[in-house]
């Protein structure tokens, strides 16, 4: 088999619960963060947190992608500390907003880098407090994965996740309902997973990332075949 190596551009798709960030972080933007980031994923190495996993800053317009990561660029430049950042769209009050998704940086520092952005042109909507909900989320940002068996990719940067190939992308509610069946059926179905799409030089490859700290050839060769399976009697 020739084992693929992929670095591209695409979409993740997941839900979960966001809820406005309850540490004061000093900033007057509207500011939410997931208060399970692999919902599907029950273990002892995600526990509470002191800093955030994601954090997700509304901006007041939908701003384009290159917009956004133009800024981040540009941000990068300039700002001490690392951090990463992807454009993004949630569901807020039953509308679509978008957001820049920033991972690696801390509460107490976000306010700071929000300023960094504003400086950019970015606007932000302005802060308030937020009840938890569950919002589908779609973040577009770069992927960089390898071939480890047919069909299934390891991530380049977290050994812990990975992408199953499938045929299609399905609607949310199947996608969904196939999971939740093939859990069922799965003695160690402790898996969070969630939809993703990659731009390849023949198209638009469609995978579902699987994050899974325990997860073995087999196990991931199991769980494709299910999803291949039922997406072969839809």
């Amino acid at each position: 088999m020739n084992n693929r190596t992929i670095q591209t551009i695409g979409t993740i798709i997941k839900k979960e619960q966001l809820a406005s960030v309850v540490h004061d972080t000093r900033s007057s933007a509207l500011i939410l963060e997931s208060l399970e980031p692999f919902p599907g994923y029950h273990g002892t190495t995600i526990p509470d947190r002191l800093e955030p996993d994601s954090l997700f800053v509304a901006t007041k317009i939908m701003y384009n992608d290159e917009r956004i990561i133009r800024a981040i660029q540009a941000v990068k430049m300039v700002y001490p500390l690392r951090f990463d950042a992807a454009p993004g769209t949630i569901n807020f009050q039953n509308n679509p907003v978008n957001v820049i998704r920033f991972k690696f940086i801390s509460y107490h520092a976000i306010s700071e880098l929000i300023e960094c952005f504003r400086e950019t042109g970015i606007e932000f909507m302005k802060s308030k407090k937020v009840a938890p909900y569950t919002s589908i989320i779609k973040i577009r940002r770069h992927f960089k994965m390898n071939e480890i068996q047919e069909g299934i990719f390891r991530d380049g940067d977290n050994n812990q996740t990975y992408y199953i190939q499938v045929p299609v992308q399905l609607r949310w509610v199947t996608f969904e309902k196939i999971t939740m069946q093939l859990k069922y059926n799965l003695e160690n179905n402790n898996f969070d997973a969630a939809q993703t799409s990659v731009f390849t030089e023949f198209g638009l490859l469609d995978l579902v990332r699987i994050y899974d700290l325990d997860a073995s050839p087999g196990k991931l060769q199991f769980i494709r075949n299910n999803y291949l399976e039922a997406i072969s009697k839809l």
